[in-house]
């Protein structure tokens, strides 16, 4: 291993170790004879300023972390008179060269090598510090051990942006590894790296990285918009391994592990042998119909897009298709099949279409759903809306609704009518027998009741399909959610009150049914408290980003400084939240089948101290 002690006296220059498009990088030598790394601009890059200034941004960022997995940074010194950014001297070949050379790779070697990178990681954030371009070229491998140790933190910069040049807000990256929120600056944080963890473990397995395209722009747009290909591998790859490869590639930032730590600590559970897979971060129910994105459980807006969507519970009102048309009108074919495919594609709302509904074009009105809540009902009415088909709610059944009650007497009418003309036409003989008489009555009723069955119902509430109900505090937050979504402009933060929302769903069942509403310490009020913070954390930082937008990217007056120290606060602090919840699900996960009332208690302390640090910096 490389002794990373700091050099002592004179530093002389000796033969180049290597050479980038700005900088080469030579051996350095101090006074005891150790050995260091010394990267030196090139001669056509001495007097370019920016190039100065990345040198020295990079020198200042390196160097802030001290970490096994990380190349150690020293500062600048002086070597035969010139000046050099000093860094320990890895011996071995980086990721890329030892991948393209190696023997077929197992699991264990994979997960270590992945969980010395997301050590290194880990070490970079903790220190405020975003790599942005981490890839295998980027990570050396020291040693016999091949201990990983990211290096090169050239286009690297502060999490704070209060504390960076307009040139930090620039895209950059090696887009074979840029997530998709790379081409958004503001919306890049240790997430972003954490992208780029997944697109090396997935060339370590399968042997290239996960999307390819003829041009950068084309790779960038299959990273936003391409579904990630079939993740295989030269050996049996575990279905742990396997979820958590997936969860680094998701496309939103939302549905990755927030913090580098979670990271590591799932791949020491693997490397244990632990067997179970990480803990899925969402309580999804169905697409958005708008933007296809899905959504969370229980919420009547698509938190992606912003759109209203129809949330169905269970209470005493009954939904009706009205028209367009007339009462006893047919309703329109093309109508029909555009409700069916709603229906087929709204799997949140519950509702399944009757075959009698799929095969015949039923007569106005006739019952869409029975036994929903009045709100659920309103809001049935506003989607059916957008599909062009009108709709009414009554109170009750469907027979409280005065046009299904005259389309009830047509139906009775004509049913009676049929009836008649048969018993007319019946012959002396046997119209003279009671039986026969009793015969066709029952039959005229038997009639009339299956036709107004047929009426009744063409779409039903699946049995219990209705949306979950939470816990009263949960659901209180929850509508406060609903209301404070509309009013966030930028996609980013909606996606992260998303990774909240989506987690504190899927924690309440997760936690079991310890906590009931008059727990004052219970989970429900906890989470509850998460999601009040989270709103007005994503609302507070959608408000400073439409204000930094009006003053632009290089505006660099105190009050700008200002927006940005605040904005870095806020994003911190949820951020830190997320991961808190992140490891709470997985502790729940661990201990699922064990006493864990302790362990509950410290996930329950920690997560209120992150709510706890939101409502501080919401209080300033």
């Amino acid at each position: 291993m490389t002794d990373s002690a700091e050099p002592r006296g004179a530093l002389t220059l000796g033969a180049a170790l290597g050479a980038g498009a700005v900088a080469q990088v030579v051996l350095v030598t101090d006074e005891d004879g150790r050995e260091f790394a010394g990267k030196i601009l090139h001669a056509s890059h001495a007097g370019d300023p920016s190039a100065h200034a990345r040198f020295s941004q990079e020198a200042a960022l390196a160097q802030s972390i001290v970490h096994p997995n990380v190349v150690r940074t020293y500062g600048w010194r002086e070597a035969d008179g010139r000046p050099i950014l000093l860094m320990e001297r890895v011996r071995g070949p980086d990721l890329a060269s030892w991948l393209s050379q190696a023997p077929e790779l197992d699991q264990a070697t994979v997960v270590g090598l992945l969980l010395g990178i997301a050590a290194g990681l880990g070490a970079a954030h903790a220190a405020g510090v975003v790599h942005r371009d981490l890839k295998p070229s980027n990570v050396m491998l020291d040693g016999p051990e091949l201990v990983p140790k990211i290096a090169d933190f050239g286009m690297a910069r502060a999490n704070s942006l209060s504390g960076v040049d307009a040139d930090a807000l620039t895209v950059v990256g090696t887009p074979d590894y840029m997530a998709p929120e790379s081409l958004d600056p503001l919306a890049v944080d240790g997430r972003t790296d954490l992208y780029a963890l997944g697109c090396i473990a997935f060339e370590m397995l399968v042997g290239t990285p996960p999307f390819h395209a003829a041009t950068p722009f084309g790779i960038l747009q299959a990273h936003r918009d391409f579904p990630l290909p079939e993740l295989s591998a030269p050996f049996p790859l575990s279905e742990p391994l396997r979820t958590l490869v997936v969860a680094l590639l998701a496309k939103s930032p939302a549905d990755r592990p927030a913090a580098a730590e979670t990271v590591c600590a799932r791949l020491q559970q693997l490397q244990a042998g632990e067997t179970t897979a990480l803990v899925a971060p969402t309580a999804t129910r169905g697409l958005c119909n708008e933007c296809r994105a899905p959504l969370l459980d229980g919420l009547a807006v698509c938190l992606s897009c912003g759109t209203s969507v129809a949330v169905v519970h269970n209470g005493d009102h009954t939904v009706l298709v009205t028209g367009p048309g007339e009462v006893g009108d047919k309703l329109d074919s093309a109508i029909r099949d555009r409700l069916l495919t709603w229906l087929g594609e709204s799997p949140q709302l519950g509702l399944a279409a009757s075959d009698d509904l799929k095969k015949r074009i039923p007569r106005l009105p006739f019952v869409l759903a029975s036994g929903v809540s009045e709100p659920s009902a309103q809001a049935l009415i506003a989607a059916l809306q957008t599909q062009g088909v009108q709709a009414d709610a009554v109170l009750g059944g469907a027979m409280k609704s005065p046009d299904f009650r005259s389309k009830a007497r047509s139906i009775a009418g004509r049913t009676t009518a049929v009836v008649g003309a048969s018993v007319v036409s019946m012959t002396g003989t046997l119209m003279q027998h009671a039986w026969f008489l009793g015969l066709v009555l029952i039959g005229g009723l038997a009639a009339i009741a299956w036709t107004m069955r047929r009426a009744m119902s063409h779409a039903s509430v699946r049995a219990g399909s209705a949306a979950r109900a939470f816990p009263a505090p949960m659901q209180a937050a929850l509508g406060r959610v609903e209301t404070a979504v509309v009013g966030i402009e930028h996609a980013r933060h909606r996606d992260a009150l998303r990774a909240v929302v989506g987690r504190t769903l899927a924690l309440a069942p997760a936690m079991g049914e310890t906590a009931d509403d008059t727990d004052a310490d219970g989970i429900g009020v906890e989470l509850a408290a998460a999601l009040d913070a989270a709103t007005a954390a994503t609302g507070r930082l959608d408000a400073l980003d439409r204000k930094l937008t009006d003053r632009g990217a290089t505006d660099s007056s105190d009050e700008t400084r200002a927006l940005l120290h605040e904005r870095d606060t806020w994003s911190t602090s949820l951020l830190r939240l997320i991961a808190t919840l992140d490891g709470f699900a997985e502790r729940a996960a661990t201990a699922r089948n064990q006493q864990r009332n302790a362990q509950d208690d410290d996930a329950l302390a920690e997560l209120r101290a992150q709510v706890e640090a939101l409502e501080e910096v919401q209080g300033r």
